[in-house]
């Protein structure tokens, strides 16, 4: 790669962002956040096609399908403005002028259970798409 060059254009489109909340809060307010997101999203050009979530020690972990994909550092922009951990975006952000593949790293528990808490009703999964 040149001098100087975006190593992390390289890298391919994200079409699941991953947000790490670290706090416990009311099932109204999480009703809020998907509300937000699909609304922060939609004022990016950007369709939030389902969202998952599962418990943590500390809070929540949310994935986000979204359409159209989109390239690393505007997907861990987005995720920062959804909340995301502001020392995982750091980190994030260092993975991806890395050129890193794996940089949206979450950990889950082996027995970890990823619940639907929305998804959109015109998303059609296709046949492949193993997060029905």
């Amino acid at each position: 790669m040149r001098r100087g060059g975006d190593a992390s254009a390289n890298l391919p489109k994200e079409s699941v962002l991953k947000v790490d909340k670290d706090c416990f809060v009311n099932p109204r307010l999480n009703r809020d956040y998907v509300r937000t997101v699909i609304q922060i999203c939609g004022k990016h050009g950007i369709s939030v096609q389902w969202i998952k979530s599962t418990l943590t020690r500390h809070g929540r972990h949310f994935y986000i399908k979204i359409e159209p994909p989109v390239r690393a550092l505007n997907a861990n922009d987005l995720q920062y403005l959804f909340g995301d951990d502001p020392k995982r975006v750091a980190f994030n952000k260092a993975r991806i002028k890395s050129a890193l593949p794996e940089w949206n790293k979450l950990f889950e528990r082996i027995s970890a259970v990823l619940r639907t808490i929305y998804r959109n009703p015109l998303f059609r999964p296709h046949q492949h798409d193993c997060t029905r």
